[in-house]
């Protein structure tokens, strides 16, 4: 049941732009990235094992997560259309309707890459850099993010 609503929910988030969106602005911070896939991990717990969950209550948590971990206020009523997709696969997975489900899930639209994925297996293999670390390495480290199409854009604002 997890697995199946796992993909699920990865799949909606890596299609819904305004989170992709706070992410490559690194409104989250400068993990924008990790918090992104801690975000999706939490909404698969969240949906699965919370009591009385429906689509207000899958709304406001996905609100919460935006304005909490990425100070983002979504006025495109997408978190609304996103609680309604995944409150939908919660009722056919629970009610035991593979078949159904995966007639849906083959529905979804796909507009953005696979990219949650992605940052889920370039997590385990951050790169630390230290004040030791000499100029060419940080160059070579920040070419390397360029290439692998994210950009770091830092804030001027203290959190």
């Amino acid at each position: 049941m997890e697995e199946a609503f796992t993909r699920v929910v990865q799949h909606v988030f890596n299609n819904w732009t305004a989170l992709k969106l706070a992410v490559e602005h690194s409104m989250g911070g400068p993990n924008s990235k990790q918090t992104a896939v801690e975000c999706m991990n939490y909404m698969v717990q969240y949906c699965l094992y919370e009591p009385s969950v429906d689509v207000l209550s899958i709304e406001e948590a996905l609100e919460d997560i935006l304005d909490e971990e990425f100070e983002t206020v979504c006025e495109d009523n997408s978190p609304k259309e996103v609680a309604a997709i995944l409150f939908k696969f919660i009722q056919l997975i629970k009610e035991g309707n593979v078949e159904q489900c995966e007639i849906e899930y083959q529905k979804l639209p796909t507009m953005n890459a696979d990219w949650l994925n992605q940052l889920k297996t370039q997590s385990s293999q951050t790169v630390v850099n230290d004040d030791s670390s000499s100029e060419d390495e940080q160059t070579k480290s920040q070419t390397a993010m360029e290439q692998d199409g994210w950009t770091e854009v830092k804030t001027r604002k203290k959190r």
